[in-house]
């Protein structure tokens, strides 16, 4: 009878115990699928926002890459323009004409030097959204200040770095050349040509969202200089300083024992963008 009672009280025991176990299991399942659901959901999130970023950053590259083919279209013709409609991409565009200033000087490195130029050429600017996953980057040119005529574009588009948020910049930078031509009183006549996109005559813009942009060329202007020299000279350099980088070009020159005559043409194109709304 005892014994009866005792396996009577070991069974209600362990039926118990099986009772509270299969709630607190399903508890514990439950919790931990919470868990793996709300990781999974954080994690598609995280992984569409930043596809959305990248996304936009890729959208807003290709505005500027259009634009920039906008400005070469109409550059060098006057009375040109086109009308660029720009995309909404969650940042700010700014065309900002007082920046960039640009300072160039003639020179042979030793006795003679002349500043021929000295003015902003401006820039165009697209402020991106915050990025976790940009890099220092050109999309077209180079870091440098000033190339040749015969292997570089003037056209400087790169990615970098701005006071807040990465940036897009737009901007030009010169470009030198130089033939002979003839000669003067028993010396060679050399042609020196320094050619400049200036975007200082646009308006000064900030935008966001959609908006049309109205870029048109206003003219092409020279400036001629002449330099005499009364003895051999192989080469004279083209110095620039665009906003704090320096660079140079170094331009062959044809002489005799008399010296040379050097004819310095600078050849800018003044481009202008202004807001026309939308």
């Amino acid at each position: 009878m005892g014994k009866h009672k005792r396996e009577e009280k070991s069974s209600s025991f362990l039926s118990s115990r099986r009772a509270i176990a299969l709630p607190v299991t399903f508890l514990m399942l439950f919790v931990s699928l919470t868990v793996l659901i709300s990781a999974t959901y954080y994690f598609s999130i995280s992984r569409i926002s930043a596809r959305t970023q990248e996304l936009k950053i890729s959208g807003v590259e290709q505005e500027m890459v259009s634009l920039e083919k906008v400005v070469k279209f109409v550059s060098w013709s006057p009375g040109s323009y086109e009308i660029y409609e720009f995309g909404d991409y969650g940042g700010k565009f700014r065309v900002v004409p007082t920046a960039k200033r640009l300072m160039l000087n003639l020179t042979d490195d030793s006795s003679f030097h002349d500043v021929f130029f000295d003015s902003s050429v401006g820039k165009v600017v697209y402020e991106l959204t915050p990025s976790e996953t940009q890099d220092n980057a050109f999309l077209n040119g180079d870091s440098r200040a000033i190339v040749n005529q015969s292997s570089s574009t003037m056209t400087q588009l790169h990615i970098s770095q701005g006071s807040e948020y990465f940036e897009i910049t737009l901007s030009y930078r010169p470009q030198a050349g130089s033939t002979v031509t003839g000669e003067s009183n028993g010396k060679p006549v050399n042609s020196l040509r320094i050619y400049i996109v200036n975007l200082n005559s646009s308006q000064t813009v900030t935008r966001y969202g959609n908006f049309r942009l109205k870029v048109s060329c206003l003219n092409v202007t020279s400036s001629l200089r002449s330099y005499s020299f009364s003895s051999p000279v192989t080469s004279l350099l083209v110095k620039a300083d665009l906003d704090g980088v320096l660079g140079n070009v170094s331009l062959p020159i044809s002489s005799n024992a008399q010296g040379a005559v050097v004819d310095l043409e600078t050849i800018t194109c003044s481009v202008r963008m202004e807001d026309v709304g939308w």
